[in-house]
């Protein structure tokens, strides 16, 4: 397990100076009793209203560097700043983000410690392990999705392949020798992978990296013929020609590249191409609602602010902003989706 811990701390802005005034030691005294009465009588609602008391923890099941780390970081800024208290962001990486997800689903419930995480930790590793620590139905509930990073269906230039009707035609003939790269066994992108291979008939080869960074790199250097990745790892790649885009996948098509269709225009319908990689704040179960309720309206305050959704969608991510009940209702669904493929298609973790 590899772990990294950062203390994002709240600004303290500075307070104006104020003309000193004397106060006679009569008057002191009645301040002071009406003060404790009201100390008092304010009690039972500061004791409701505390939250947060002391610093919150996000964990990040992935290593520091990535685009979760990058989003939590950015998030923990704002809520720094918003809640008046540090923020720790704590990358505890390993097993494809379980060893992270499964600290936070034994964490008190009390709010102080959160998981950041992808779509990966929450959905494919309850297929893709036989034994996993944690059940991301029972053992969490859902704050918000903050973005969603669509995967781009991509070639290189040397592969001849200009469009999806071009990728059809030459595995139909069988005059190529297909590979593609994903950022990993059991990802969305090995998933949408297999799926097309199988509907094409293509016999395709899976490389499986560790990470996009890898994929780009096979693709660049020709070594795979078409690649899995997110729109933001490749777009800066597609101006110069250095990558072809293909499709992307998700229900919609994406706003940094708007040129490029979905699999479902494209004329392929199978549920799996309509799935995204999503980055989302849980805590554990039985965290209070109120609490759950203060988390949704901060973050969400944070990540559409103009500023923030301009970074982000600079990045290649889309702001999904959700509220907790969208998430919840959003993800059984795709939860049966993304299982239901990864055992049909026999997919076994490394």
């Amino acid at each position: 397990m590899n772990t990294h811990t950062t203390y994002i701390t709240p600004s303290t802005p500075s307070t104006p100076s104020t003309p000193s005034t004397q106060t006679s030691p009569k008057a002191m005294r009645l301040i002071g009793a009406i003060a404790a009465l009201f100390s008092a009588l304010a009690a039972p609602a500061q004791a409701q209203d505390s939250y947060p008391s002391r610093p919150i923890r996000i964990v990040v099941p992935y290593a520091a560097g990535g685009a979760t780390d990058f989003v939590a970081r950015k998030v923990g800024e704002g809520l720094a700043k918003s809640m008046g208290q540090a923020i720790v962001v704590d990358n505890k990486s390993g097993a494809a983000g379980a060893i992270g997800a499964a600290e936070v689903a034994r964490a008190k419930a009390d709010g102080y410690t959160l998981l950041m995480t992808i779509t990966d930790s929450q959905v494919n590793n309850t297929a893709l392990f036989k034994s996993l620590s944690y059940d991301p139905l029972k053992d969490f509930i859902p704050i918000t999705q903050l973005v969603r990073s669509p995967t781009l269906l991509s070639t290189h230039p040397g592969s001849g392949i200009k469009n999806m009707a071009d990728l059809k035609a030459k595995a139909a003939s069988g005059s190529l020798s297909f590979s593609y790269a994903s950022w990993g066994i059991g990802g969305l992108g090995h998933l949408q992978g297999e799926t097309l291979s199988r509907s094409l008939n293509a016999g395709m080869v899976h490389v499986a990296q560790r990470g996009e960074a890898p994929v780009i790199s096979d693709l660049l250097a020709g070594t795979v013929v078409l690649g899995y990745s997110s729109v933001g790892s490749a777009m800066q790649h597609v101006p110069n020609g250095k990558l072809i885009p293909l499709a992307v996948m998700g229900r919609q098509r994406s706003t940094s590249l708007p040129q490029v269709p979905t699999m479902r225009e494209l004329g392929m319908a199978d549920p799996i191409y309509d799935t995204s990689v999503w980055i989302g704040l849980l805590a554990p179960a039985k965290t209070p609602a109120p609490v759950i309720d203060r988390l949704a309206r901060e973050v969400r305050a944070i990540v559409g602010a103009p500023d923030m959704s301009q970074l982000l969608n600079g990045r290649g991510f889309e702001v999904m902003n959700s509220t907790p009940e969208q998430f919840a209702e959003d993800f059984k669904p795709e939860f049966e989706v993304v299982t239901r493929k990864i055992r049909e298609l026999g997919v076994q973790p490394q």
